[in-house]
């Protein structure tokens, strides 16, 4: 494997991990009555924070262009209403239920892509197929059977609006000289304003 495989594999990994425990926070803030809208506020600000902190110890360039700015603005609304649909669905439909739909985000990626005229490999298209299948097997109602259709339609749109994230991301040669760290301050501070 090379360098980047060992640090790359590990870190996917941890970061779905990560982005499973957002139940295990947002939940009991909302069930004491903190709105959406303020935990994603309090959220992106403390990142936003240690992100600036990361940068600006490490003496990188917060410097972007007008064009990288557009993207980045639309960038930071994708990734802020993919959090606000995610958390509103918990709403409706069981946060384990509601975080699992999310995942579904690589299958539509590929999706968008195949539009796009990108056309998969074999491994992402297994990759596809096994992802898919997990969600299936994981979306199966409580024992009423029952699953509350707002709380998935609210799921869903939110892995859409992160594919396109993801999508635009990958396909802009506006950004692609932008590092992750200093794209991912952007667009949690535009979240947080």
């Amino acid at each position: 494997l090379s360098r980047n495989a060992m640090i790359g594999y590990p870190a996917g990994i941890i970061t779905g991990i990560t982005y499973g425990l957002n139940p295990l926070f947002g939940m009991p803030l909302m069930n004491a009555g903190a709105s959406v809208e303020s935990i994603l506020f309090f959220r992106y600000g403390f990142a936003v924070l240690l992100l600036g902190a990361f940068l600006w110890l490490g003496k990188q360039s917060f410097r972007i262009t007008v064009k990288q700015t557009g993207i980045l603005l639309v960038l930071g609304v994708l990734y802020t209403f993919s959090s606000i649909f995610l958390f509103e669905a918990y709403k409706y439909i069981a946060s384990g239920l509601a975080t699992t739909l999310i995942f579904l985000y690589p299958v539509l990626v590929a999706l968008i892509m195949v539009f796009l005229k990108v056309i998969p490999s074999w491994q992402v298209w297994l990759s596809i197929f096994v992802t898919f299948a997990g969600v299936l097997i994981m979306t199966q109602g409580d024992a009423s059977g029952t699953v509350n259709p707002i709380g998935v339609l609210l799921s869903l749109g939110s892995a859409t609006v992160y594919a396109f994230f993801i999508v635009i991301i990958n396909r802009s040669k506006a950004i692609c000289s932008i590092s992750n760290t200093l794209l991912t301050f952007y667009a949690l501070s535009v979240g947080a304003v």
